[in-house]
């Protein structure tokens, strides 16, 4: 059964598809290196969910662009541990004494750095659809029908690629090397990285260099070269570089919006214009929060502020806290959001404005926009609350 639905079915009289690849390597379970994760270990930097998916030492979670592995000697039995165990329990939030205790300076302040979500429980590395990931675990395996694989396994085909007719079909050369490949990479955000020895090899050092969204986008134009080479190979057809790329940029747009929520809607415009030198009351019936947040990097901590006033100015209630976490700036106020979302919830409040100071997370909460790691995952996460 698994083989008829990866590969086709002999029913109905069909004569069945290509077994790519063997019955024991398509089994294997996905925490023992089975379908993408060999996909993820060769660079991808994970977002941490709940962390249940990802290991302490032998996953690329940490969020540096060099190296995203812990560099800590590590224990054998804590090395093959789940990441949730470096979390309280029950909770969204790091244990500080057991990171530190764990981990050398440079683990420990990455570790911190990387804010949890309390609502997302996967543990993601691309934000695409599914058969966009299902290409490129299949051409990180080499088991795409280029004309290479299938002279490889006894097919009469002629071995030049369809759409250069210069070279001979692989995996890397169809979907990077390729004349018209390398063109689309050159005029996208992700840039042409140069020659590799195969398609793993070339997506791990896309993982490693590249933003989330320029990976998000690069996993989408393969998809979009690969179905121009379809196009080529069996209706004759030809396309152009500008239509490869606006297509997977509107591609990947449709369906990152389609997962996303809008947020502040409903809301006067006054409370849409961002530095305002003097605090303005909220319209009748609206109150309104003050947002800010402070980084006390020294002591590993993000103090956070909320003062909520109504439509005459007077003052209702408040919030302060304290969390440990080594994050920057932007991460900081964004976390601070998140609290006060979270906070103005419990308090029940029909219509609230949010005010806040930070350029960086007002474009990111009214502009759909999506960052890499952590922060995105918070800015997410405000968009729910709202």
């Amino acid at each position: 059964m698994m083989n008829s639905f990866w590969w086709g079915s002999k029913r109905s009289g069909g004569s069945g598809g290509i077994n790519w690849m063997k019955w024991e390597r398509l089994c294997k379970p996905k925490d023992f290196g089975g379908i993408a994760k060999d996909i993820v270990v060769k660079g991808s930097r994970i977002q941490i969910g709940s962390g249940q998916q990802v290991l302490i030492g032998n996953d690329p979670w940490l969020p540096n662009s060099e190296c995203g592995f812990i560099t800590t000697e590590l224990h054998e039995e804590i090395k093959m541990a789940p990441v949730c165990n470096l979390m309280v329990p029950d909770q969204r939030r790091w244990d500080y004494d057991a990171v530190t205790d764990l981990f050398n300076p440079r683990d420990r302040d990455l570790i911190l750095q990387i804010p949890l979500s309390t609502r997302r429980d996967l543990d993601l590395w691309l934000d695409v659809p599914g058969k966009v990931k299902n290409l490129l675990w299949r051409a990180a395996n080499n088991v795409l029908p280029t004309t290479d694989n299938l002279r490889n396994r006894k097919i009469q085909v002629l071995p030049l690629c369809s759409v250069c007719n210069a070279y001979n079909e692989s995996v890397i050369h169809i979907l990077v090397d390729c004349g018209f490949a390398k063109s689309c990479w050159i005029a996208s955000p992700v840039g042409y990285i140069g020659q590799t020895s195969s398609f793993l090899e070339w997506l791990g050092l896309i993982f490693s260099r590249c933003s989330k969204e320029d990976c998000d986008l690069a996993a989408m134009i393969c998809w979009k070269i690969w179905a121009h080479r379809n196009d080529k190979v069996w209706n004759n057809r030809s396309g152009r570089v500008y239509q490869i790329l606006n297509s997977a940029g509107h591609l990947l747009y449709q369906w990152q919006s389609l997962r996303k929520q809008a947020m502040f809607t409903d809301v006067d415009e006054s409370s849409s214009v961002h530095g305002a030198v003097c605090w303005k009351r909220p319209h009748v019936g609206w109150v309104k929060c003050n947002v800010d947040a402070a980084v006390f990097s020294s002591q590993a901590m993000v103090g956070l502020g909320c003062v909520v006033r109504n439509s005459e100015g007077i003052f209702l209630t408040a919030k302060c806290d304290r969390f440990l976490g080594s994050f920057g700036a932007r991460e900081a106020e964004a976390f601070g959001v998140r609290e006060a979302l979270s906070w103005l919830k419990k308090l029940q409040f029909p219509r609230v404005i949010i005010e806040i100071d930070c350029l960086q997370v007002f474009k990111a909460l009214t502009e759909n926009h999506s960052s890499p790691n952590g922060f995105g995952l918070i800015i997410e996460e405000c968009r729910f609350l709202a």
